[in-house]
């Protein structure tokens, strides 16, 4: 992570707090001298922020280390485990899933319920149970994340008419929480929100420019853009899964012809297999079946499809990093080695910088716990103040 700029006006304290503890919980700046240097505050605000927060129980500070020199380190800070949680709750077609996380983003609760069917009404009843068990007993709450399959309108804290979702749409499930929870609700897309968790402690933590891609039976994606996630004026969501790879393909449910999705879904290639191979499995077993002749053919053939929408994704956005996600975290290394080989052959800037791929730190949890990066990332912004 690159030098954080604090602000040593009275009117930019919550900005200043917010970014003392980012660089606290994530490990970048753990002493005092360590925060004003990655901050450029003066030693009399940091220590007057620091001060605050142990009083309020946030941070505590370590155990002091001999040094080999006879002196002593400075004093470390850590997030206290007494410090405030984050609830995160994850809206996905098949499941819903709420986790209860620290301020470092470690997950200490969980809980998850699967269905086959949903309405609106069961939709909200659903998610409000699962935050109560998460959240029992906890005193202390900065917030509510909600991390949904898309499209959301972020800004107006709404779910708006996902495909293949049992005819729910226009859920405004920000409002529906508020009138429920005392504590800030935010919504975004879960690519989006991914791409956030990622950013603050995961494998995007030191890249300023990536793109996130999710892929399972549909196919998302989050932008982060110097260093911060992107939103358009209206609060949508990118979509690189209905990007046209074949012009005069399959109908997609969106009404376009030939998107991604259709032909890289993890579900479309999982149920090709299966029928070729007369066997039942899911696409986490089919990826442990690569040296099978045909399993590795589809997966070849999967990563040359991402390739032509990840392509033009990198001669739009030029990101540093490719991150995946959801299933896309079971592919062998091979293949995604291979798809960064493909992304970087066809890509138009060869300025000898590779565009790397890799796949998310948080693995299959990361739009499960980029729910509850969604609060903390306005927590360090000084928008919700801890």
């Amino acid at each position: 992570m690159g030098k954080k700029s604090g602000e040593n006006l009275r009117k930019s304290s919550a900005h200043n707090r917010g970014l003392v503890l980012q660089l606290i919980a994530t490990g970048e700046a753990v002493t005092r001298i360590e925060l004003a240097g990655q901050t450029g505050l003066t030693k009399m605000t940091i220590s007057n922020i620091v001060s605050e927060f142990l009083e309020k129980g946030l941070l505590e500070e370590c155990e002091e280390k001999l040094t080999q020199n006879c002196g002593r380190n400075p004093i470390c800070l850590q997030i206290s485990e007494h410090a405030p949680k984050i609830v995160g709750l994850l809206i996905f077609r098949s499941r819903l899933e709420a986790v209860l996380c620290d301020l470092r983003l470690q997950i200490l609760r969980r809980a998850r319920w699967d269905f086959s069917g949903l309405d609106q009404e069961s939709l909200i009843r659903r998610s409000c149970g699962l935050i109560d068990e998460v959240s029992a007993g906890e005193e202390r709450i900065l917030g509510i994340g909600v991390a949904s399959i898309g499209p959301v309108n972020m800004k107006e804290g709404m779910i708006l008419n996902p495909p293949r979702f049992f005819g729910i749409s226009h859920v405004p499930v920000v409002e529906e929480l508020r009138k429920r929870y005392p504590w800030p609700v935010c919504l975004d897309h879960d690519s989006n929100s991914a791409a956030q968790a990622e950013k603050l402690f995961g494998v995007g933590k030191k890249v300023q420019d990536f793109l996130f891609l999710e892929v399972t039976n549909g196919i998302g994606s989050g932008i982060v853009s110097n260093g911060e996630v992107v939103h358009n004026s209206r609060g949508y969501a990118p979509e690189i899964g209905h990007i046209s790879i074949h012009g005069n393909g399959e109908l997609c449910s969106c009404g376009n012809r030939g998107c991604l999705e259709l032909y890289a879904g993890a579900n479309v290639v999982s149920e090709k297999l299966c029928r070729e191979l007369g066997i039942q499995a899911d696409f986490e077993e089919l990826c442990g079946m690569w040296d099978k002749k045909e399993v590795d053919a589809a997966l070849r053939e999967m990563m040359e499809d991402l390739s032509v929408a990840l392509v033009s994704a990198v001669n739009l956005l030029q990101p540093e990093l490719i991150v995946l996600g959801y299933e896309a975290v079971y592919l062998p290394e091979r293949y995604v080695g291979y798809l960064e080989e493909l992304v970087n052959r066809r890509k138009f800037i060869k300025d000898g910088q590779r565009t790397v791929v890799k796949k998310a730190y948080f693995g299959a949890d990361a739009q499960l716990v980029g729910a509850a990066a969604n609060i903390l990332a306005r927590i360090f912004s000084g928008k919700i103040l801890a």
